[in-house]
């Protein structure tokens, strides 16, 4: 029960960031991925993706050997919310 609570808590919260339409996505291909359907993707689903499974050690955050959607999603979308440095306003600087 508390594995479909974290998955909900973290789908929603990416859900609420601002331009982040690929919550959703992530999801959904996250639930196809995790055959098994426990809330993880292991080493062993995992080479489905051959691009998560090259980035497998560093997608796993906290080590423990599986996926959690937070972990997946952070995987999918990286370098996808940030915007390039050039757009990123010094502080205190005003709007243009």
């Amino acid at each position: 029960m508390k594995t479909i609570a974290t998955w909900i808590s973290a789908a929603a919260a990416l859900a609420l960031l601002p331009g982040f339409a690929g919550a959703a996505d992530y999801a959904s291909t996250f639930e196809a991925i995790d055959v098994d359907g426990d809330g993880y993707i292991s080493a062993q689903e995992a080479q489905a993706r051959p691009d998560l499974q090259e980035n497998w050690a560093a997608s796993d955050a906290n080590e423990d050997g599986v996926l959690d959607i937070s972990e997946f999603s952070a995987f999918e979308g990286q370098g996808r919310l940030t915007p390039p440095e050039s757009e990123i306003p010094e502080p205190g600087a005003a709007p243009y």
